[in-house]
Formats: structure tokens, sequence, C-alpha cells
């Protein structure tokens, strides 16, 4: 039998073991609010279940958003991707600080099957360029792409490209004050194709810049169609590359500018673009000053470049831009 003797704590001890208990319960609410390992946040059998949704030969079908610029610290940029539910509960996702940015998002699955999560960045980019922002869904990794600029200039954060080309990492983006623009070309008369770039509004562009440019074809009855007919010749979703050839060709031809001013497309060379993929992930109505129906278009692509003299090829690897196909 335990005596009332021995039931007996001393008062201090009493006190530091609340201390503990408090403690403790402050620590665990803290590490919710900025969470690094979920499994040690929230019980197993309360977390989601989720995979990463493929995109071509891309891993993810992530995207970021928003305007990036050395020293300037974010304010509105995300990252946003699909993911395939197979359990239903809560879920959390953050990345390591590469560059001096990170990103993180946190919520709760109510049903399974593939839904859309948004991480939130934060922190000051510091090094001009693009870095690669590794990305975990249970034990698989991947990663996606994000592109700093310099903080000198003032970025329209709409129209760009970017791409890993022969395993170098390119990227520009159209600015009030950088000379580079968003254009829109059109080939044919009633059976047409359409292009959009991203390439310098002058001639010649300044050494060691790069243009890029995306083509869509063949569009017949081009001089009756409406708008609405025009917007559906681009929709959301996989497309295929057009053949090695000249002239009009059905299908998708991207081109591509070097620093030395080479010029490499998908259709010279060979042409193969075995295991190559091109996909339009949105599209939203624009006009300009005098009333002339644009279309914003983002895209996504891997492929194979060739150059148009030499024949040589070079693999393009996530690939990205965001450009303006008009109704002109």
């Amino acid at each position: 039998m335990i005596s009332l003797f021995e039931l007996r704590i001393p008062l201090y001890r009493i006190v530091v073991f609340a201390a503990i208990i408090l403690l403790a319960s402050c620590q665990k609410e803290l590490s919710f609010e900025t969470p690094t390992d979920p499994d040690n946040i929230i019980p197993p059998d309360s977390l989601a279940t989720f995979s990463f949704v493929p995109s071509g030969n891309n891993c993810s079908d992530a995207t970021t958003q928003g305007i990036l610029q050395k020293d300037v610290p974010l304010s509105a940029a995300k990252i946003t991707l699909s993911v395939n539910v197979t359990k239903k509960g809560k879920w959390i996702m953050s990345t390591t600080a590469t560059n001096g940015i990170s990103f993180a998002g946190a919520g709760a699955f109510s049903t399974t099957g593939i839904q859309v999560i948004t991480l939130i960045g934060s922190g000051t980019p510091t090094t001009v360029g693009v870095s690669q922002i590794p990305l975990k869904a249970g034990s698989a990794t991947c990663s996606v792409s994000v592109t700093v600029t310099d903080g000198s200039s003032t970025t329209t954060g709409d129209y760009y490209y970017k791409a890993v080309i022969g395993g170098i990492s390119y990227a520009q983006y159209a600015t009030y004050d950088n000379g580079f623009i968003p254009g829109s070309g059109l080939g044919g008369t009633d059976e047409v194709n359409f292009s959009a770039s991203i390439d310098y509004d002058g001639d010649p562009a300044p050494a060691g810049t790069t243009g890029f440019y995306i083509e869509k074809g063949i569009m017949s009855n081009y001089l009756s169609a409406s708008d609405a007919q025009f917007k559906a010749f681009f929709p959301i979703g996989d497309l295929t590359y057009a053949p090695k050839g000249l002239g009009l060709q059905n299908g998708i031809v991207i081109g591509w500018t070097d620093p030395d001013g080479q010029f490499w497309t998908t259709n010279s060379g060979t042409g193969d673009q075995t295991g190559s993929t091109f996909k339009i992930i949105s599209v939203t109505d624009s006009y300009d000053v005098i009333g002339r129906y644009y279309i914003e278009v983002k895209m996504q692509f891997e492929c194979t470049l060739y150059n148009s003299q030499t024949g040589d090829e070079k693999k393009l690897t996530n690939g990205e831009m965001v450009g303006l196909f008009g109704k002109i």
C-alpha cells in the first residue's frame, strides 16, 4: 500500500513538470505553422497519400507564377502543380531554400483523384538566372524551374520563354525597358499558320542574347473564321510536332536563335521528334489598343532542336513559354 507520505511531491517539481508540459505543447503548435517534416507533426493515419502528375517527359506539371527579381522580396510568387490523391487527409509540402527563396503550402484533401495544390513563395532571390526548386511527394522527388531576372529591369512578368538547351539554362522576358517584345506572326492567306515569339524589337539584336518562337498550323478558312473558331485552334492539351519540311505544316514548330546567332528548329536536320512533347496549359483572351483579338497562351514542351545549317542537334528540356497568338 502506498502511504500518504509517499504520494507527496515537492512543489518545485510540480511547477517544473507543468512548465515542461506547457513548453512541449507550445513547441508542437509552432512546428505545425512552419512544417519541415509532416510525419513528425500530423499523425500518420491523418496524412494524405498523393503523387506527382507527369506532363510529357517531365515528372510533374508544376509551373511558377509571379515576378522574381534579384534582391526584391517575393510578394505574389507561387508554384501550382497537380497531384493524384489516393488517400484523403491532410497534406503539407515545403521546399528547401534555393537561391534565397522557398515555397510551402498545406491543406486537406476531402476527395481522391487529381487535384491542384498551390505553394506560396517567400524569401529574396540573390542571383539572376534559372534555379531548380526541389519538390517532394512521399518518397518521390521532382523539381520545377524558376527564373530570376535582374532587379534593375521592370519586367512585365507576362511574356517569356525559358528552357534548358544543350544542358544550359536560357530565359528571356519581355520587359518595358529591355527591347524584347512578345511578337505575333501569320503565314499564308486562307490556309495559315500562327506564331508567337519572344524577340528583340530591332536589328541587330544585342550580342549574346537569344530569341524564341513557336508556330502552329494549319488553320483552314481563316478569312471567315470567328474569334471563337480562332481560339478553338489552340486547344488545351497535348499536341504533335510538324514533320521536317518547308512551308505550311500541320503541327508545332519551335525555333530558337542561340547567343552566337545560329538558328535551330524542330523541323530542320532529320526532324525526328521521337519522345518529344508539347502541351498547351492555358489560353486567355486579350485585345490590343485598336481592338484586334489575341490569345495569351502558356505552353510547356521538350524536343530536339536541329541547327538549320549543319543539322547538329541539341536537346531542349523543361521548356515553357507564355506568348501571344494574334488574329491579325
